[in-house]
């Protein structure tokens, strides 16, 4: 017992100590609504609007993403709770670089609708093949937010709560 005025420190042997949790695995498969957590590669994200989910629908990376990826036209796998879908990033075009030739089928297979979101994480990244992880986020934001005129862009519209 230690006097006032005296410190006195509790000392516990390795032994002792309960053993740490053990890291997730990245790999291991998770259930439709499980999120991972992600590996600490490049990623964006994006909550999806009509002209991601719509009839001709475009995806493309965000602009820091394009700034590493290759300039050029390259063969692009989405995977997701275990599939995986093929398509090209097209890297050279002018303007806003996007993924062609699978997106929709994607969309279609997932059930994408407005007001979900996608974090694409950066698993492989080369002049040859670009692979992304990709995580369902799914959302259930009013279709109010989706409009051109939205509340709370501005004084006249602006958000209330009661």
């Amino acid at each position: 017992m230690s006097s006032p005025g005296s410190s006195s420190t509790s000392r516990v042997s390795v032994e002792e100590q309960a053993p740490l949790p053990k890291p997730a695995d990245p790999a291991a498969k998770l259930s439709s609504d499980e999120i991972a957590p992600l590996s600490g590669n490049p990623f964006f994200h994006v909550v999806l609007s009509k002209s991601h989910v719509r009839r001709s629908c475009l995806m493309g990376p965000s602009k820091d993403l394009v700034d590493i990826l290759p300039f050029a036209e390259v063969p692009t796998v989405l995977k997701c709770g275990g599939e995986s879908w093929d398509m090209v990033y097209r890297g050279h075009a002018p303007g806003r670089k996007f993924f062609d030739g699978g997106w929709r089928k994607f969309v279609k297979a997932n059930c994408l609708v407005e007001g979900d979101a996608c974090v694409f994480e950066l698993m492989a990244n080369s002049d040859e093949k670009i692979v992304f992880e990709v995580q369902i986020l799914r959302g259930d934001v009013p279709k109010v937010f989706f409009k051109r005129d939205r509340i709370g862009e501005s004084e006249q519209k602006p958000i209330v709560i009661d």
